[in-house]
């Protein structure tokens, strides 16, 4: 049997683990939808410093959206 060493390819994670972020833009009007724009508001500027989630990093930009959409989650139950 031939094996190849593979480097630098990291750990395996599956996708149900680390979720990929939902779209902005469809979030944001699911959030507006539910009357939640001003908690989006106000995490994003407290919690964050910035007014638009263009300005974050690209993680910092995943994390906001998955912490948006948990919280759209939790309050449209």
């Amino acid at each position: 049997m031939h094996h190849k060493l593979y480097k630098n390819i990291g750990a395996y994670v599956p996708e149900h683990a680390i979720p990929s972020s939902p779209s902005p833009i469809k979030l944001k009007a699911a959030v507006d939808e539910a009357n939640l724009g001003e908690m989006w508001d106000m995490i994003l500027t407290l919690d964050y410093g910035v007014s638009s989630v263009n300005e974050l990093p690209q993680d910092r930009q995943d994390e906001f959206l998955n912490v948006m959409s948990l919280l759209l989650q939790a309050f449209d139950r």
